[in-house]
């Protein structure tokens, strides 16, 4: 949280010259999917402080990587292990393990996806991720929760986990992309 309040709090000079803290957007990618969610959570239950007028407008997760205890239905066991053993060594301290909310944000005891930052979500996952199954339990999650704003959904056919890192200049990535560009001009 401390470089999101620094990120609006005007310290930097091109930030304050050329932002819109009227229109801040929460993007992550693979885990950092897993950290905007967490961020916006706590940013909706507290607000900024302090760094009025900033507001948090949409988050956007590219590739989240949610896991939980127990598989999901079609999900490949031997990535749900390795998943599972992954997040063991990256967040040793996990309350709970994996069930802890900033590894499984719909896990017993998570804090409410009605308090999410933000009046749009998108969710970006691609066909041939198995973190796909997590992610689309996720956004159904976020819109059945009451939440007040608006969950979206794109997924990318024919292609896996953070495709577009590896390759950005495929036509599948471009979509993506396009996307996303619509998704922060509000369309």
């Amino acid at each position: 949280m401390a470089g999101l309040k620094w990120a609006v709090s005007g310290a930097d000079p091109w930030l304050s010259d050329h932002g819109d803290l009227g229109r801040v957007f929460l993007v992550g990618v693979s885990a950092g999917g897993n950290i905007v969610h967490n961020m916006a959570i706590s940013v909706g239950a507290s607000g900024l402080p302090g760094v009025e007028p900033a507001h948090v407008e949409a988050v956007i997760q590219l590739h989240p990587s949610f896991s939980g205890e127990q598989r999901m239905g079609a999900e490949d066991e031997a990535f749900w292990r390795a998943n599972n053993n992954r997040w063991a060594i990256i967040f040793p301290g996990a309350c709970g393990g994996v069930e802890d909310p900033r590894i499984n944000p719909t896990a017993a005891g998570a804090p409410s996806l009605t308090k999410m930052a933000g009046q749009r979500l998108l969710v970006c996952t691609a066909s041939e991720d198995p973190r796909a199954l997590r992610a689309q339990a996720y956004c159904d999650a976020v819109r059945a929760s009451g939440w007040s704003g608006e969950a979206e959904w794109f997924e990318s056919e024919g292609e896996g986990h953070g495709f577009f890192v590896l390759n950005p200049g495929s036509p599948r990535a471009a979509a993506l992309m396009d996307r996303v560009i619509a998704f922060l001009a509000g369309h």
